[in-house]
């Protein structure tokens, strides 16, 4: 996409990063912070000083446990996200492009993404760019905050997508 840049995101960008683009839960502070003890590279795309969407690359691999037994060397791509108003752009590929980039400059040679069951628009996304479903599919459960305060319980389940570099 033109006039976007993909990059690494810094301590120094996280107040403005918050200000442009607010998310409940602190979510750009923990990706920040699991970046800081080099867990994850957390990726922004901006288009001037415009974030148009992030994604963090989980370098211990994949989060879910079937996916770890099954891809146990896989970097995962996680938390992939693109602003409303932004989507259908090309913004998600170019994230996804800067982390396969990131992979190859550490000599990884797998990539996965988890995605839910009921997001084929993403798994679409995902099987243009290459990656193929797995069967290893994982169910988390979490709790998240919206903009109002009001706690949300959610159960996904998410099948690994898998890309050999």
């Amino acid at each position: 996409m033109a006039g976007v840049t993909v990059r690494q995101v810094t301590s120094a960008d996280l107040p403005h990063l918050e200000e442009r683009w607010p998310v409940p839960g602190d979510v750009h502070a923990a990706h920040l912070r699991a970046q800081e003890h080099a867990a994850a590279t957390f990726l922004v795309a901006w288009s001037g000083d415009e974030p148009l969407g992030s994604a963090k690359v989980q370098w211990g691999g994949p989060v879910g446990a079937a996916a770890r037994d099954a891809y146990p060397e896989a970097v995962e791509v996680n938390h992939l996200q693109v602003r409303e108003e932004h989507r259908g752009r090309g913004v998600g590929t170019a994230i996804i492009a800067a982390a396969e980039e990131l992979c190859l400059a550490r000599g990884r040679r797998q990539v996965a993404v988890g995605v839910g069951l009921e997001n084929d628009g993403a798994a679409r996304l995902y099987e243009r760019l290459g990656y193929r479903r797995t069967g290893a599919v994982d169910t988390s459960e979490y709790d998240w905050v919206d903009a109002d305060g009001t706690v949300h319980h959610e159960v996904e389940q998410d099948e690994l997508l898998v890309r050999a570099l």
